[in-house]
């Protein structure tokens, strides 16, 4: 059953998808996989359909043709919510933190698709509820070690750089202990230091049961991170293959990498 949490490595696949709104068509057939172990990103010129497709991976979005299927379960007629429990787990173009909670508590918010107890624990001082929320702490605390960001721990996110906030969002993501973690514009926002340090953060996250997808216009920082590309341009998957590949690829180069704007 999908809906189990499982460490079997499987791929991501998308068949055919298209995807229209008011009979403008955003995803025209599109066909590509996501392979555990690897980090692959996805990028094209700004309205290629990168994030159109994102959200139809999550759910947000339902295309009207294709297929999307984790280890060959098809996820279409998969709310959102049922997704996320099945494995897939996202970070959005503008970091979305709880101001009101510090880092901890964010990353234990991450933790919430895991949970057991009922609703009457969030009210009542039940010995579940307390024995659930303590594991949830320790595990949210080893994920910030992990990622070297547990001086952080009662810290809100107003007083984090933006750097550090978007390191916060990815340890939240990967406290739901993801099959599938996706990423759309991680370096958004960010100065060169601080990219490298996200490059070198998510190159360290790579398991053989983890995919992880990246949506990213920042050029020296797909490079460097992805073992695969593909490219989206008018909704059209256009090319795929390695970093040294995409950038020798004519097409790529000129309706995309030639571009200074992107």
């Amino acid at each position: 059953m999908l809906d189990a949490v499982t460490a079997t490595a499987a791929e991501l696949t998308v068949e055919a998808v298209s995807l229209s709104f008011g009979g403008h068509r955003v995803l025209k057939e599109v066909s590509m996989d996501f392979r555990p172990g690897q980090v692959t990103g996805l990028i094209g010129p700004n309205g290629a359909g990168k994030t159109s497709l994102f959200n139809c991976l999550t759910g947000l979005y339902r295309p009207q043709q294709g297929r999307i299927a984790l280890g060959g379960q098809s996820l279409e007629r998969m709310p959102p919510a049922r997704r996320a429990r099945a494995g897939l787990s996202r970070s959005f173009q503008h970091v979305a933190l709880c101001p009101e909670l510090d880092v901890l508590e964010n990353v234990m918010f991450g933790r919430a698709r895991l949970g057991r107890s009922g609703w009457a624990d969030a009210f009542l001082p039940l010995p579940g509820g307390r024995a659930e929320r303590a594991e949830a702490r320790a595990a949210a605390m080893d994920v910030l070690r992990r990622l070297d960001l547990a001086a952080f721990s009662d810290v809100t996110p107003a007083g984090l750089p933006p750097g550090t906030q978007r390191l916060v969002e990815i340890a939240r993501a990967i406290a739901s202990r993801p099959r599938v973690l996706l990423l759309d514009e991680p370096a958004a926002g960010l100065n060169p230091a601080e990219t490298r340090q996200l490059t070198a953060v998510l190159r360290g996250l790579v398991s053989p049961e983890l995919i992880i997808v990246v949506v990213e216009h920042d050029m020296d920082l797909i490079m460097q991170l992805c073992d695969r590309i593909h490219v989206l341009n008018f909704g059209q998957r256009i090319a795929s293959g390695t970093p040294a590949e995409i950038r020798a690829d004519p097409e790529v180069i000129r309706v995309y990498l030639g571009d200074s704007d992107d």
